[in-house]
């Protein structure tokens, strides 16, 4: 039991005294302390109560998730950025949509590039090679006064082979191209409407065009004077052997040459025309709508035929 005191001049207080035996001050009952720790009730189990730990101290207000904010509009503006602009450089072909969106200002336009895949472009048709050109049968002048002329391409016949006669043996050999090619053979009449011989246009100032290619005669095609195992006589193509020439009654032979003789001139006179054919080796795709014979007959003169 400890000790009391009186509140008021100190003296030593009796037990169960109700006031000071010195001054007479009212003695204060005595307060139990109250306990620091819950009575358990009967029956129960005493209750602990868990320790929260406390939250770690914090580096700054806000600062993890401004950064994280930061890194996801980051992320964000780069993909925009590679799919509005680098995927649509790098597909073979893009379309452009444009959306509006209206405004107090006006009407504010986004594009957007969608990725499409282009798909091969179907060839154009080829332009004609020459503008303007004749066509079979068309007449064409050369040369003025004493010298003026006139050339004609007046047929054609197309065929993947020929047969040519060899008058040594008295037996037709059958001629074929290379593969992916066939034969056409060009018929030409010159002749000379002035009163001066001149010279005649040869088979190297005489070529086919098509698709944008020069093709000139076939120099595997025999010729009169030509091959060591005939004599000189007209070489027959046993398909066109009997097609007449542009004037008169005689049957075509090859260009350049009358009745198996080579002509160094043409003389006046119809019936001095330069007439026969030559012969091309040309692609197997090739069509007279599509094709052109150019002759040149002399100095910058030249004719232009196409083979329809």
């Amino acid at each position: 039991m400890r000790q009391k005191f009186c509140t008021a001049c100190g003296a030593i207080l009796s037990e169960g005294i109700k006031f000071c035996e010195s001054c007479g001050t009212p003695v204060d009952p005595e307060i139990p302390a109250p306990s620091l720790q819950p009575t358990a009730s009967v029956g129960q189990e005493p209750v602990i109560q868990p320790i929260v730990p406390s939250p770690p101290p914090s580096s700054g207000p806000e600062k993890v998730p401004v950064k994280i904010i930061a890194g996801i509009f980051i992320v964000l503006i780069i993909a925009a950025a590679v799919v509005l602009v680098v995927l649509p450089k790098m597909s073979p072909g893009s379309t452009q949509i444009s959306t509006g969106i209206a405004s107090s200002t006006g009407t504010v336009t986004s594009t957007t590039s969608i990725s499409k895949t282009t798909m091969p472009a179907t060839a154009a048709p080829t332009q004609d090679t020459f503008p303007n050109p004749l066509h079979l049968k068309d007449s064409f002048p050369f040369g003025e006064g004493k010298i003026a002329s006139e050339g004609t391409v007046y047929r054609i016949w197309i065929n993947e082979t020929y047969f040519w006669h060899n008058d040594m043996d008295n037996k037709y050999y059958v001629q074929k191209p290379k593969p992916g090619y066939k034969y056409l053979f060009l018929f030409i009449n010159v002749f000379n409407k002035g009163d001066t011989r001149i010279w005649p246009p040869t088979s190297g100032n005489i070529n086919v065009y098509y698709n944008g290619q020069k093709y000139s005669a076939d120099p595997t095609h025999y010729l009169p004077e030509k091959s060591s195992d005939r004599k000189a006589t007209a070489i027959e193509v046993k398909e066109i052997q009997y097609f007449p020439k542009l004037f008169g009654t005689e049957y075509v032979e090859d260009f350049g040459y009358s009745h198996g003789a080579q002509l160094a001139y043409l003389y006046p006179g119809k019936s001095n025309a330069i007439d026969g054919y030559l012969v091309f080796e040309v692609p197997a795709s090739l069509t007279p709508e599509k094709a052109y014979a150019e002759i040149a007959f002399n100095g910058n003169t030249v004719g232009v035929w196409k083979l329809v």
